[in-house]
């Protein structure tokens, strides 16, 4: 697959979706004490989603999935404390082909899984999403991208130093 179009999202529509994400988990009227986090993409997501829900126990577990844009089989680099495969929320920021979530739905048991972005091919394998994007959608998430001063178009166009 080759991602043809390009989803830029802000830190603070993250935190809007996350809160969203927040209120669909409480409304499943379950209470969860311990989140598992797939790294790196649900790092920031998990942290707004442990402040929200009141969850103080973390853990991560990393299944590498990518070279930049490039899909590969999965590998596990870190595995989960056997005490974070049950009853645990896992968070990530997006399901893609859910090749990540078939190698850890194996290892866990009674958890949910939330993500902010689902894919068709991998939206099977979330319990609770934000929102669908198309397959070949490759979402700029804030986490990867820099905000910077461009100079005005003008400057450039004279040449000057100026900002």
């Amino acid at each position: 697959m080759s991602y043809n179009a390009e989803k830029y999202v802000t830190w603070d529509e993250i935190q809007g979706r996350c809160l969203e994400l927040a209120r669909q988990i409480l409304q499943t009227g379950k209470t969860y004490k311990k989140i598992l986090v797939i790294t790196r993409g649900g790092m920031f997501p998990a942290g707004i989603l442990a402040r929200e829900l009141d969850i103080r126990h973390i853990e991560t577990v990393c299944i590498d999935t990518y070279d930049t844009q490039t899909r590969k089989e999965p590998v596990l680099l870190k595995t989960p404390a056997v005490d974070y495969t049950q009853d645990v929320l896992v968070v990530d920021d997006l399901v893609d082909t859910g090749a990540t979530l078939k190698m850890l739905r194996s290892m866990l048991q009674d958890s949910l899984v939330v993500t902010i972005f689902a894919k068709p091919e991998g939206e099977a394998l979330v319990d609770l999403y934000h929102e669908k994007i198309a397959q070949n959608v490759w979402v700029r998430f804030p986490w990867d991208t820099y905000r910077q001063y461009v100079k005005p178009l003008a400057h450039e166009a004279r040449g000057d130093g100026r900002d």
